[in-house]
């Protein structure tokens, strides 16, 4: 019999029905009503009027057939054999509670992805304690029916679910041994594993419906994205439904045979200790702020919100009104036997701007980039799994201790870059970033000093443009463009926040608040993590590209850099592969801009006469020293519908945390910032905590119910995380890049303190219950900046140690990452260098070492000097 709740009060207020609180026990889904439009799998829903295929009329047509093909009938698999399938049907059908009819074939995504890589990369990395990823699956495969044959079974597919699910378990766990194991990271053989099936199972529409995604929403956004004020707090567009208020609570217990994770709730985090730690960062952060005179945001900035335009980049009134691709019928193109005074590869962060600052005064500069030519309209879709081609997906092999997940985490692919999937934000670097080895002691000082680039920020600030409330860290200042709206997520942590002293500020995002020229408002769709359809998100394709193609740049897309080509100390130009045939590019200066793996890579694999062990790396700099930022995610079950996937994933954050606090136990600091996973993202912060099963489920229903917080905590620079050849090649016959990556006890020590910090944030914000998984974001370094060769790759000018005219000019050449996201800084460089070469200030010879010096404290707040 059904137990209606009070029809006044959701059930769904508390927190009751979460397996954390039941004491790791999942309850039967039968609680919910049966679902009455559309459908969800095994027919229950929390949102049982609510049918997302309603609104497929109002998707954009490259988003609709992608989304409606799921609910095709697959075929005959392409990659995996009868009894494949059939093992890991079954293995799927645990790990996703798919007990009965209707259910989505996951296996069917994963199939077609495996098939469409033709043996080469899935993801973008390979474990160097795993095989392929293809190789992972099959072996897995094998694995598990030995293993339930080892346990009397027939095979996995017909052992009893209690067997299944003890073999699942005992997988995750890593506690699987010999046969098909042997050899292999059996827990990373089951992230691999299991990250794919959930990649298949919540880009489904019929799983949407169950979690109550509002999903594809171009061309039309999103309107309603605050906290309502009514007794359930859900702000809703139209077409969204309210969540159930009818369950069966007699089925709403701990049940023993619906099957999930045994994670209990940690303690909560002390609330005076919060408070003392936020006044004490507090105060070091009002230490150090710094606003000189020569560099102070000037009043302008707040009476002419949105309506400061940039002086030398007509990018934002090149781009079409009514078309989302880049204008390219009017580019310059050169021949390969022609000398052009600057040949750049890659056509992101780096080499956009550079591309851009170059051909306004005239150079003639190509752009090599190995990926597409972008065009939002064809080429994006609103959609998690649907984008994966944006993304660097070639294999590259990574270990270390605490091996970086690289693919769509961190790396681009095509013209913009990785910016063209970055979230958006846009801080700058503090002062203190530059000097970190004279203030604190640890990483290394720069070359040149925050001073050196702060206009350039500003510039760059413009061109994205840069939204948000003035911002008080650092060097303080103030952004042209307004701080977006906010969702009701963003409104909770604020008032949490004040709770206990520490300041939140909305912003900075490289998002257009209004229209900036033919680039449109931005519509709140949520998808900034897929490329942004509207091109209202900054990335080097709609801000620096258009710009460059319009002063005679010519960028050749699907170029593949393949060595730099060296005359003693002069780069002569680039060897490079285009359809199918191998080229020379003739150039007077070359520029790499490849970011933090490539870059190296593509030194390392230029290994010549008088460079033979590669460009550069005459005393084994080139690829040491990479970073990135520790970035755990957080996050926290609320009372109110608040609907995360709505708006940019970045709100709002706080640099609170960024210096060093003598209180600390360890050096330099971190940010918090909001993030918006959407259903897959989510998914694999679920199951990373040790959810599975109906506990998956559960968790996964209660989506509209969570808000995420990111840190970005500052890893110092190391020798030994680094960048080197790999035993494997690529498609073209070379080595593939190996990224070692290991955490030292500073790190560790800055991760765990952010998390617990974010944790408290959570609970003074009201969360009922918090999940809370490690990750890392971000890449830098491999190429970095110095005073000699001994311990750099490149000067204070870019330019490569030992040549005359070769230059690095993107993300690989930071030595410190600070804990602020490194798009903007890696522009602003460019954009200095660009300017010292219009100046002539970057001399044609050999560079000089510098002498090294101890940066003075008073650098933090102006020039020195």
């Amino acid at each position: 019999m059904t137990t209606k709740t009070r029809p006044d009060v959701s059930p769904f207020r508390s927190a009751d029905h979460l397996p954390k609180r039941r004491g790791g026990q999942a309850p039967d889904p039968a609680y919910l009503p049966r679902q009455r439009a559309g459908v969800t799998p095994q027919m229950h829903g929390r949102y049982p009027d609510f049918d997302i295929l309603s609104q497929e009329d109002a998707w954009d047509e490259v988003t609709r057939r992608v989304v409606l093909k799921r609910l095709e009938p697959y075929g005959e698999p392409q990659f995996f054999s009868a009894d494949e399938w059939r093992t890991l049907s079954a293995f799927s059908d645990v790990l996703l509670a798919q007990h009965s009819a209707p259910k989505v074939d996951v296996l069917a995504h994963v199939d077609a992805k495996l098939a469409a890589a033709r043996g080469g990369g899935v993801n973008g990395y390979q474990y160097d304690d795993l095989p392929s990823e293809q190789e992972t699956w099959r072996r897995s495969a094998a694995g598990l029916d030995e293993t339930a044959q080892a346990r009397g079974a027939a095979d996995y597919a017909e052992a009893p679910t209690e067997v299944q699910a003890a073999i699942l378990s005992d997988f995750m766990d890593g506690r699987l041994r010999g046969g098909a194991w042997a050899g292999m990271n059996v827990v990373r053989a089951f992230q691999v594993i299991a990250g794919d099936l959930l990649e298949g199972y919540y880009s489904h529409p019929w799983a949407w419906n169950e979690i109550g995604f509002g999903g594809p929403a171009y061309p039309r956004g999103y309107m309603r994205l605050g906290m309502a004020l009514d007794e359930d707090g859900d702000q809703r567009e139209p077409w969204e439904k309210p969540e159930t208020r009818d369950i069966d609570a007699a089925l709403l217990k701990d049940n023993e045979a619906h099957l999930g994770s045994k994670v209990r709730a940690e303690e909560p985090v002390n609330l005076d200790w919060l408070k003392t730690e936020a006044a004490r960062a507090a105060q070091v952060a009002a230490e150090l702020a710094a606003n000189p005179r020569p560099f102070r945001a000037n009043s302008y900035k707040r009476l002419l919100k949105g309506a400061i335009q940039p002086r030398e980049n007509d990018s934002f009134r090149l781009l079409h009104v009514h078309r989302r691709a880049v204008p390219q019928e009017n580019m310059r193109r050169y021949a390969d036997d022609d000398e052009v005074d600057l040949l750049i590869v890659g056509a992101g962060a780096g080499g956009g701007v550079l591309a851009q600052r170059m051909a306004r005064v005239g150079w003639r500069v190509v752009v090599l980039e190995g990926g597409p030519f972008w065009d939002p309209d064809a080429d994006w879709v609103s959609d998690e799994a649907a984008s994966h081609h944006i993304y660097w997906n070639g294999k590259r092999i990574i270990g270390g201790n605490d091996p970086v997940a690289l693919g769509k985490n961190n790396s681009g692919h095509g013209v913009g870059g990785s910016m063209v999937h970055y979230a958006g934000y846009v801080p700058r670097f503090h002062p203190s970033d530059f000097m970190t080895q004279s203030l604190d002691g640890v990483g290394a000082d720069w070359p040149i000093s925050y001073w050196d680039v702060t206009r350039h920020y500003e510039a760059c600030e413009t061109e994205l443009p840069a939204a948000g409330q003035d911002w008080p860290w650092g060097h303080v200042h103030r952004y042209t463009h307004s701080p977006h709206p906010i969702s009701g997520a963003a409104e909770r942590l604020i008032v949490g926040a004040g709770k206990f002293g520490m300041a939140m500020r909305v912003g900075p995002v490289g998002i257009a608040n209004g229209t900036f020229g033919n680039r449109p408002h931005c519509i709140y769709r949520g998808f900034c993590l897929q490329g942004c359809k509207v091109n209202a998100k900054g990335s080097p394709l709609v801000t620096h590209i258009p710009d460059a193609i319009e002063h005679g740049a010519e960028i050749r897309a699907n170029s593949t850099a393949l060595r730099v080509l060296m005359d003693g100390a002069r780069a002569t130009g680039v060897e490079y592969v285009k359809g199918g045939q191998i080229r020379r590019q003739r150039a007077r200066r070359v520029a790499v801009a490849g970011y933090a793996i490539e870059s190296p890579r593509l030194l390392l694999n230029s290994a010549q006469k008088d460079w033979e062990d590669g460009v550069g790396n005459r005393f084994d700099q080139v690829g040491r020293y990479v970073m990135v930022q520790g970035a755990p995610v957080v996050m926290g079950r609320f009372p109110e519908m608040l609907r995360t996937y709505k708006a940019p994933p970045p709100e709002v954050s706080t640099e609170q945390f960024y210096e060093t606090d003598a209180g600390r136990d360890f050096k330099r600091g971190f940010s918090i910032q909001t993030t918006g996973p959407l259903p897959i993202g989510f998914s694999h912060s679920i199951l990373g905590e040790g959810h599975w099963g109906d506990a998956l489920r559960e968790y996964g229903r209660d989506y509209n119910h969570w808000a995420s917080l990111g840190g970005l905590c500052e890893l110092l620079p190391h020798p030994d995380n680094r960048v080197t050849l790999a035993d494997v090649t690529d498609h073209h016959g070379l080595p593939v890049a190996r990224f070692d990556h290991s955490l030292h006890d500073n790190d560790k020590k800055n991760i765990a303190y952010a998390k617990r910090f974010i944790r408290g944030l959570l609970e003074q914000s009201g969360a009922q219950d918090i999940i809370a998984v490690d990750r890392f974001a971000h890449l830098i370094g491999g190429n970095r900046m110095g005073f000699g060769p001994q311990d750099s790759v490149v000067n204070s000018d870019h330019k490569v140690w030992g040549t005359e005219n070769l230059f690095v000019t993107d993300g690989s050449a930071c030595p410190t990452q600070g804990s602020a996201n490194p798009a903007l800084t890696i522009m602003a460089l460019s954009s200095r260098l660009g300017e010292r070469f219009s100046r002539n200030q970057v001399p044609d010879d050999q560079p000089t070492p510098q002498p090294r010096r101890q940066k003075d404290r008073a650098e933090l707040f102006g020039p020195v000097g």
